[in-house]
């Protein structure tokens, strides 16, 4: 009788602490869903500013921004803090060339830490460093 009065309440104790443990892992993967390079789209929209997976624009899109381009001036938004990283092998860059700007690309939150320059209207290489912040320079 004792014996299985102990049994029950360790079998108890067990599905009690495992509970929350499992509830925890079954969290995690939906926080994770709603990142934003999941809920970017597949394809680069026309006039979008968009990091790629792979080289040549081609593979996943990492990062998409609409820089709402007019004939006197953009709006690409400063990303400070790009979460999580990624890690892009090309760029499509909208912005025309008589704007004369640049999209810096730095590998830390902040716009600190070391940074790739996109210049020029275009697809352009990069070499697959970590992207953590990025910013429009104009002038």
């Amino acid at each position: 009788m004792r014996l299985t009065l102990l049994a029950t309440a360790a079998l108890s104790l067990a599905a009690v602490v495992a509970a929350p443990a499992a509830h925890a892992d079954t969290a995690a993967p939906q926080t994770r869903l709603q990142t934003w390079p999941q809920t970017q789209p597949q394809a680069c929209k026309k006039g979008y500013f968009c990091l790629f997976e792979g080289p040549h624009g081609t593979g996943r899109v990492l990062y998409a921004a609409n820089p709402h381009i007019t004939r006197t001036g953009f709006k690409l938004q400063e990303e400070a803090d790009i979460e999580p990283s990624v890690f892009p092998r090309s760029v499509r860059n909208p912005l025309p060339d008589t704007f004369g700007c640049i999209v810096r690309l730095n590998d830390r939150p902040g716009f600190a830490g070391e940074e790739q320059e996109v210049s020029g209207f275009g697809d352009h290489e990069l070499d697959g460093r970590r992207v953590a912040s990025l910013t429009p320079d104009c002038g």
